[in-house]
Order: C-alpha cells, then structure tokens, then sequence
C-alpha cells in the first residue's frame, strides 16, 4: 500500500546571480540560477547528512524558487 502527499521541508538552497545586462539597448534584469536544493537529514546514528534533492525539482518549482529569491533580494536593496 502507499498513500501519495506533499511534506513541507526546510531545504536550503544554492544559487548564482547573473548581473543585469543590456541587450539590443534593454536592460534585463539580474537572472538567479539554483544550481543546488539541499535537505539535510539525520540517521539513526545521529550524524546528519545532507541530500541534494536538485533533480528531483521540476522547472515549474524551479523558476517559482528563483522568483522567490529574486523577490526577496530586492527587498533587501
């Protein structure tokens, strides 16, 4: 038997940022790239060890967590 769900997880994620840049005189805004989504879980032994979940994401959640990001640099700004 299983039963299929959704967890909520802390998971941290690993990006670059792609500076601004001009093409044919427009100014694209900077680009950030998840390179990594990482979960860190602990064994029985009690040593954690993280688990890199990256290609498990499909593109949709990818650009909805690179929004995300973007998002919340610029409110830093």
């Amino acid at each position: 038997m299983y039963h299929k769900t959704e967890l909520k997880l802390p998971v941290e994620l690993i990006f670059e940022v792609w500076p601004s840049l001009e093409i044919d005189g427009t100014m694209m805004p900077p680009m950030v790239d998840i390179t990594h989504v990482m979960l860190t879980v602990t064994g029985p032994s009690g040593k954690p060890r993280r688990i890199d979940l990256t290609q498990g994401i499909d593109d949709d959640l990818r650009i909805l967590l690179e929004d995300e990001i973007i998002e919340a640099y610029s409110e830093n700004d």
